[in-house]
């Protein structure tokens, strides 16, 4: 693994020396309120403070890696960067492979891992989940968890409650952190809820979960 920064070049911006016209600079001035939003999320707020429907950590487990890939990961575990722009693990993603390494999303209640969670709802459900990324895990990492076909919002993270509210379908969990989310049932059919870092999906960091437009 790497502890050191890279430096990457996303874009470069170049200002003139005129002045814009029209002057737009007095419509920054005022932060923009969403009404809409504001509206759409007034309801889900009695549900801030409840318990979660549902828990979940994040872990991983390794079997039958090379003595050196063990070390390097257990080197890379004295630090965890509390946001991850790069890959800092060149050697470990070059020399493993979902045979070796399972990354896992586990039921807090069932114990149930990855595609054993069996989760059913209603269209109509605010859903609870707390998911918490162990930080003692073998190879601790960010996941960004993504929920297919629904949306939710970020109440809160680390018992901290979320003060800027945005619709989202992807949020990425910190190492040692814990979130609460709220999902708006709102999309019936069959879906997916996993990691979107494509090796972890690969390695197993999914399920599928149900929701019904009818009663059963």
């Amino acid at each position: 693994g790497e502890f050191y920064p890279h430096v990457d070049t996303l874009s470069l911006v170049t200002v003139s020396d005129q002045n814009a016209d029209p002057e737009v600079s007095m419509a920054f001035e005022t932060l923009r309120e969403h009404s809409d939003v504001v509206r759409e999320v007034r309801p889900l707020r009695e549900h801030f403070g409840r318990e979660p429907d549902h828990e979940l950590v994040t872990t991983v487990r390794v079997q039958n890696l090379h003595q050196s890939i063990v070390l390097s990961m257990e080197s890379d575990t004295l630090y965890a960067a509390p946001m991850e722009w790069n890959d800092a693990m060149p050697m470990m993603n070059w020399l493993s492979t979902a045979d070796e390494v399972t990354w896992i999303l586990e039921d807090v209640t069932t114990g149930a891992q990855n595609d054993e969670i069996d989760w059913s709802f209603q269209v109509g459900d605010i859903v609870k989940m707390r998911i918490h990324n162990k930080p003692d895990s073998f190879h601790p990492m960010n996941h960004p968890i993504h929920i297919h076909g629904q949306r939710f919002l970020v109440a809160s993270i680390d018992g901290v409650e979320n003060q800027n509210l945005v619709w989202k379908d992807t949020a990425i969990l910190p190492v040692g952190s814990t979130m609460d989310v709220l999902v708006e049932m709102s999309n019936p059919g069959e879906w997916m809820m996993h990691c979107h870092i494509a090796e972890h999906l690969h390695a197993g960091m999914m399920f599928s979960f149900t929701v019904n437009d009818q009663a059963p």
